[in-house]
């Protein structure tokens, strides 16, 4: 008898030990993301530093929605001095709108400095189910690569990027939304991972000299990068949309323009979401 105790034993062991570490895990998960929910975003950067702002065009009536907001918010080229444009393959409704919007500032006098990039859709309309994660997780390399500067759609002019990585991220939604907050989540917790291993000596800095060359001197850290912001569709009055609900516990920022919205958060220690009225003209 003891022959067949020794063996079950140690598969208990084993399973009881995997489920410990996982336990440990994600509560150790959960905590970081409550703690980077809450960390202060550093309010210095270098004297007249470049912004590299990443947008990402849902379709449709997302897409109508955030060129509202970035007119709306009158947004200064001189200020964000590179834009990206993340839309998904087959939306050339979104690129085209994209186009047109830097036409109207560059009839400004300003520089034109943007770029649009194209992603795998993270499922497209009446796609199975079964299929859907995978195209997803497709749509999240993409976007990953996007995050770091490695999109081929890119490389055309990535020398004049101050960093691979974007300052802010400004999104609505839909699906690939998720994919690009996630991916940027996942890039700072290997930053973090790496900072603390090597005692913080590894941070999310800048590729180039740009940066130091506009301001004299380089950046302390780069920490100010990668910063998220969802702001949830005006369509949406009293439940937070689909894509909301998943980014809910991962944007650094959670945007809604209803009161009745106000104060949601994921979980207890989390972030609330934000009343901010209307952003859409």
């Amino acid at each position: 008898m003891a022959l067949f105790e020794s063996p079950l034993t140690g598969l208990l062991a084993w399973f009881l030990f995997c489920g410990v570490l996982g336990l440990i895990s994600a509560i150790l998960f959960l905590r970081a993301l409550a703690v980077s929910q809450h960390t202060a975003v550093p309010r210095w950067r270098p004297k007249r530093s470049s912004v590299h702002l990443l947008v990402v065009l849902g379709s449709g009536g997302h897409t109508a929605e955030m060129l509202s907001m970035l007119r709306r918010m009158q947004l200064d080229p001189t200020k964000y001095t590179y834009r990206t444009y993340v839309v998904s393959s087959g939306d050339n409704f979104s690129a085209t709108k994209a186009a047109e919007f830097e036409s109207t500032l560059l009839n400004r006098g300003e520089t034109q400095s943007y770029t649009i990039v194209t992603v795998p859709r993270a499922r497209k309309v009446h796609q199975s189910y079964l299929t859907a994660p995978f195209s997803t997780l497709q749509s999240f390399y993409s976007c990953l690569m996007v995050l770091c500067g490695l999109h081929p759609d890119q490389q055309a002019r990535l020398r004049e990027l101050p960093s691979p990585y974007p300052d802010i991220i400004l999104t609505n939604g839909p699906a690939t939304a998720v994919c690009v907050i996630l991916a940027a989540r996942l890039l700072r917790l290997y930053c973090y991972c790496l900072s603390f291993l090597f005692f913080g000596r590894i941070h999310l800095r800048p590729s180039s000299v740009a940066d130091t060359k506009a301001s004299g001197k380089a950046p302390a850290s780069g920490e100010f990068r990668l910063r998220t912001i969802f702001v949830e569709s005006w369509a949406r009055v009293t439940t937070l949309s689909l894509s909301g609900k998943i980014l809910l516990p991962f944007a650094d920022r959670f945007l809604v323009q209803w009161p009745a919205l106000e104060g949601r958060r994921a979980w207890w220690g989390m972030r609330k979401t934000e009343y901010v009225g209307f952003l859409v003209d």
